[in-house]
């Protein structure tokens, strides 16, 4: 199995100064990118407050300034797969894993130019062995604690 496309899908450990980026494809070898859900939800803003009075039809509403709202963390679920042989897949697995499950990390990718930082503290779920015609695989489930509730636009700089 080849690269998963032309994009590239990069991590950077974001809570121990001067860590660099990794293509994620390319510094694990054998992890393959397969899709993301949740990567566009938005989650429920935190700092609105309603109340309500007996003698009003209408909610009293407070609204932060604008550009000022704060959202609940989300979860984004990265599936990746991982290709090789058996002793390989393996190893890879058990790298990635060790990676991604210490500390905070940022995630961004080329294909849709967004970016967000996480957490991993959920269950992570690792399918039994697959066959795609000759090439075996595992599908890694990997669910992310969006911190910030939301995704941003990558700012690069060109």
């Amino acid at each position: 199995m080849g690269k998963s496309s032309e994009y590239k899908y990069y991590m950077q450990r974001t809570d121990i100064s001067g860590q660099s980026a990794i293509d994620i494809e390319n510094h694990f070898g054998n992890i393959r990118y397969l899709k993301a859900e949740g990567m566009n939800s938005v989650g429920k803003s935190k700092n609105i407050y309603t109340e309500t009075y007996a003698d009003s039809d209408r909610l009293r509403v407070y609204l932060p300034p604008d550009g000022e709202y704060t959202n609940e963390a989300t979860t984004i679920t990265m599936t990746f797969l991982v290709v090789g042989d058996a002793v390989t897949r393996q190893s890879t697995l058990d790298e990635f894993l060790s990676y991604i499950r210490e500390g905070v990390h940022k995630y961004w990718d080329t294909a849709r130019n967004r970016e967000f930082e996480f957490i991993v503290i959920d269950e992570i779920k690792v399918s039994d062995e697959k066959w795609h015609g000759s090439y075996p695989y595992i599908e890694v489930q990997i669910p992310m604690q969006n911190l910030n509730g939301k995704t941003v636009l990558r700012q690069t700089n060109s």
